[in-house]
C-alpha cells in the first residue's frame, strides 16, 4: 500500500469513478476516503464495478473538512464553484488539492465571472494554482500545492497546437478549431438533451458563439505564442460515451514543409510518455485513446493554402480528467509520472 493518503470529493460522478478506478490500484498511494451527498452511506462496490477488495470496502460519506483533512492529498470532481468552497480550508489546513474543476484556470477572476456567471470564489488563491497541464507545465506541477486540472477539449487542442506555437509558426488571426465529444463530458446529471433517444443516430453543435472552455485556451495559447492570438472554437455532441477528436485549422505565417514540421513535433514530445505523434499520413482514432491517459496527436500539410492541419485524440474521462490528475498528482508526489496510469 502506498504512503500517501488520498481523498476524492465527488467520487460518484463520471470523472469521480474514472478517478476512483485509477487510484483504488496504484502502487504509490492509499485510496482513504470517497464523499458523494448521493451516495451517502453506500458501499464503493455497490457503485463502481470491479474495485479490489480495500476500496469497494470504502463508504461514501458527506464531504466534511475534518475527515477531508486525514488525506494527503484531496481531488476535487465537483462542478465550478462547490469546488472552491473545500479548496479554501483544505488549503489552510496545508493540503494538497487537485481541482478538476474550473474554479483556479483562469488566472482574471474577472474572466471567470463573465464565463460562469458568478463572482469567484476563491480569488486569493489564484496565485497559489499552477495549470496543471504536464507535458506544459511538469516543472510548476512539482513545487505547487493547489494544481488546477485543464479542461477535456483544451487539453486536446494545447497538445495540438503547443509546438506550432512554440515554433511562432502561425499567424495571429484565423485559426479554428472543431471538436467532437461523447456525452460524458457533460457530467452525470439527467438532462433531456443528452438522453440516450435524443444522442443516438445524431450529433449536434453547442456552446456556441462562446464555449466557457475558450478563455482558457486563450489564456495559454497567448501566453505559449508571446503574443495575442485569435481562436475560434466549435464543439460537438456526438452520440458516444467517451473520447475527444479536435481537428485546428491554422494558417501559417512561415514555410514550413510536412517533413519539417512533423520532426518537430516528434522532437517536441519525444520525452513525453503520453503524446503520441502519428506518422505522416496517419490521422488518429478514438478507439486506439479510449480508456488510456494517452493523446494521439497527427498533422497533415495544406500547401496550396499555406496551413497547417493540427489533430489530437483523448479521452475526455483519461487524459481530459482522471488520468491527467493522476498524472499531476504523480509529479507533484514525486512517484514515476506514468505510474497507475494506461497509455
Amino acid at each position: 500500500m502506498g504512503s500517501y493518503r488520498v481523498a476524492v470529493v465527488g467520487a460518484a460522478g463520471y470523472a469521480g469513478e474514472e478517478l476512483v478506478q485509477l487510484l483504488s490500484r496504484h502502487p504509490g498511494v492509499a485510496l482513504s476516503l470517497l464523499t458523494s451527498r448521493t451516495r451517502r452511506g453506500e458501499r464503493a462496490d455497490k457503485v463502481i464495478s470491479g474495485l479490489p477488495d480495500a476500496a469497494g470496502r470504502l463508504i461514501f460519506e458527506e464531504p466534511e473538512i475534518s475527515r477531508l483533512c486525514e488525506a494527503d492529498l484531496v481531488f476535487l470532481a465537483l462542478p465550478h464553484g462547490a469546488a472552491a468552497e473545500y479548496a479554501i480550508p483544505l488549503r489552510e489546513a496545508g493540503k494538497i488539492v487537485v481541482d478538476l474543476s474550473a474554479d483556479f484556470r483562469l488566472r482574471n477572476p474577472r474572466q471567470y465571472e463573465v464565463d460562469y456567471g458568478w463572482s469567484h470564489p476563491a480569488p486569493t488563491l489564484l496565485s497559489q494554482a499552477v495549470y496543471a497541464l504536464p507535458e506544459l507545465h511538469r516543472q510548476q506541477i512539482r513545487q505547487a500545492d493547489l494544481l488546477a486540472m485543464p479542461g477535456c477539449y483544451p487539453t486536446s487542442i494545447l497538445l495540438a497546437l503547443y509546438p506550432a506555437l512554440a515554433a511562432d509558426w502561425l499567424r495571429e488571426e484565423g485559426i479554428v478549431a472543431s471538436s467532437l465529444s461523447g456525452t460524458s463530458g457533460a457530467g452525470r446529471r439527467p438532462e433531456v438533451p443528452l438522453l440516450f433517444s435524443e444522442m443516438s443516430e445524431n450529433a449536434r453543435p453547442y456552446g456556441v458563439p462562446r464555449h466557457r472552455h475558450v478563455a482558457e485556451m486563450e489564456q495559454e495559447i497567448d501566453r505559449l505564442a508571446g503574443r495575442k492570438v485569435d481562436l475560434a472554437f466549435v464543439p460537438h455532441l456526438i452520440p458516444l460515451a467517451r473520447g475527444i477528436l479536435s481537428t485546428i485549422v491554422c494558417p501559417l505565417r512561415a514555410d514550413i514543409g510536412p517533413e519539417e514540421a512533423h520532426e518537430h513535433y516528434r522532437s517536441s514530445y519525444r520525452a513525453d510518455a503520453f503524446v503520441r505523434v502519428l506518422p505522416l499520413g496517419e490521422l488518429p482514432a478514438l478507439r486506439h485513446v479510449v480508456r488510456t491517459n494517452r493523446a494521439e496527436v497527427a498533422l497533415e500539410y495544406d500547401g496550396a493554402h499555406r496551413r497547417l492541419l493540427l489533430f489530437c485524440a483523448i479521452d475526455n474521462l483519461g487524459k481530459g480528467a482522471a488520468g491527467q490528475a493522476v498524472q499531476a498528482m504523480n509529479l507533484r508526489l514525486g512517484l514515476p509520472e506514468e505510474e497507475g496510469l494506461l497509455r
